[in-house]
């Protein structure tokens, strides 16, 4: 009697798990339907678009204004606007935590790292298309202000410059949420968050620390790596526009990094 052995199934069968399509639109429907998106952004863009406003209105401006200062001047509001934006992508990994349905999404999804990984992906892409929107609207209300301007909105740098609001806040949205996937606390990642981009930075204002404050991801003032890419050109003694958005990248990469690594390791 011959006797048949069943082939061995992959690890995929037995752990059967929707497909990445299905988990993008999964956690896209989670992160529109909780309040704290909505109330969030509504926040970014009534800072970021009330800064523009006040700077148009209470800066007396005489002669041509250079392009490059009305850019700068248009992101002046996101120092404190990107506090929302950290807010937000905090609390769409922590209320998981906090809910317990950390415990239903994974059970529901078998492989871990697709999982963070469209969560990943929704949030930065939702801050992306928000913050482009957001510079483009503050940059007008800076153009629109000036009595002449010196320039071209057409210039590559002033372009890379306006779109740069997006990516510097996207990229900030991934760091913050890998935070705190990383915490498993949306308080815990919030207060990391705040003392990375309010904090430090004051601590590093010293002159012996002030090289090191260029490799901090975000503050509350230009100077960071993350805000040279909204920067018309190189910052003062700091980093080249792509450059310290490399290393605002390279902060996010180590991010995610740690908290897929411990996503895998520690319990739901």
């Amino acid at each position: 009697m011959s006797v048949t052995i069943p082939a061995t199934e992959p690890r995929s069968a037995l752990l059967p798990g929707p497909v990445f399509s299905q988990l993008i639109r999964s956690e896209w429907a989670k992160l529109r339907t909780v309040r704290a998106t909505v109330c969030c952004l509504l926040a970014t863009a009534a800072v970021a678009v009330g800064t523009s406003v006040i700077m148009a209105t209470a800066i007396d401006k005489e002669g041509p204004q250079p392009i490059g200062q009305l850019v700068i001047n248009s992101h002046i509001g996101y120092g404190v606007g990107q506090l929302a934006v950290v807010v937000l992508a905090v609390t769409t990994i922590g209320s998981e935590y906090s809910t317990g349905t950390i415990r239903t999404s994974l059970t529901a999804v078998p492989w871990r790292r697709p999982w963070l990984a469209a969560k990943a992906l929704v949030t930065a892409a939702l801050v992306l298309v928000t913050g482009v929107l957001l510079s483009i609207v503050c940059f007008a209300v800076a153009y629109a202000s000036a009595p002449a301007v010196a320039g071209s909105v057409t210039d590559p740098s002033v372009v890379r410059a306006v779109l740069g609001g997006g990516l510097y806040l996207s990229a900030l949205a991934v760091l913050s949420l890998a935070v705190g996937a990383i915490l498993r606390s949306t308080v815990g990642g919030i207060v990391v968050m705040f003392t990375l981009i309010f904090v430090v930075p004051a601590l590093g204002s010293a002159p012996a620390l002030s090289r090191f404050a260029h490799f901090l991801p975000g503050s509350l003032a230009p100077g960071s790596a993350g805000w040279t890419i909204m920067q018309p050109g190189p910052m003062l003694g700091g980093l080249g526009p792509w450059a310290g958005f490399g290393v605002l990248c390279a902060w996010v990469a180590v991010a995610m990094a740690g908290a897929l690594y411990l996503l895998d390791k520690r319990d739901a």
